[in-house]
């Protein structure tokens, strides 16, 4: 009796591609990202007064529902605008540091980052309507320093301390030193153009430069 002849093998189904980490999985639910953009938006075209969560709601795509989830108050959402302009949304471990060692390396790139941070036109344009509605609306510039500023200067004192632990800096008072470095550049990149309309932009990266060996001649155990 003749054998039967043997089954050619089933072909293997191909695997599907793993999904890409949606914003929601990354941590940044990208509803909230869009609040975020459409408040924007509302704030520079109808300045934090008039701008109202129904109309950023309705800008967004969104319910209100929606955004009362994310935000208790408006203020809450100019709070988030500016983690947002200074990086502050992150996780901690996603936001990048220099490795302590090389100061002078380590200062032009937290220089750098942070001259292009100001120099971007929404980051400008955020100040001025912050500028122009404090007196009404004192919880603006709380929340720009809770959410915006004192994260970065915690991040920039920390990299301070690992560069005075390394041997490198030998620094007193921490804060103030953070404060004189990001002063000699925001002082000359920044600020003029809070006053002066159509100011020549300043060269950023020898601004920078120049800070940076301002504060190594000040701080730096080597020199």
């Amino acid at each position: 009796m003749a054998r039967a002849a043997p089954r050619p093998p089933s072909p293997r189904r191909p695997t599907p591609p793993a999904e890409a980490p949606s914003a929601a999985r990354r941590g940044r639910p990208p509803k909230r990202d869009a609040v975020l953009d459409a408040a924007v938006a509302e704030f520079l075209a109808h300045g934090y007064e008039h701008a109202t969560l129904a109309a950023i709601a309705a800008r967004a795509g969104a319910s209100t529902a929606t955004v009362f989830k994310h935000f208790n108050a408006k203020a809450d959402i100019f709070g988030a605008v500016m983690a947002r302009v200074f990086g502050n949304d992150a996780p901690p471990h996603e936001v990048p540091r220099p490795p302590a060692g090389d100061p002078r390396a380590g200062l032009l790139a937290i220089g750098r980052d942070y001259a292009a941070t100001l120099a971007r036109g929404e980051t400008r344009a955020l100040f001025r309507v912050m500028i122009a509605e404090v007196p009404r609306f004192p919880e603006l510039g709380r929340e720009l320093y809770e959410k915006g500023k004192r994260p970065y200067l915690d991040r920039l004192h920390a990299y301070l301390w690992a560069e005075a632990a390394a041997g490198t800096l030998r620094i007193a008072e921490v804060p103030m030193a953070a404060r004189q470095f990001l002063g000699m550049i925001n002082d000359v990149t920044f600020w003029p153009h809070m006053l002066v309309a159509d100011l020549e932009e300043a060269d950023a990266g020898a601004v920078v430069a120049a800070a940076v060996e301002t504060f190594l001649r000040g701080y730096a155990t080597d020199r």
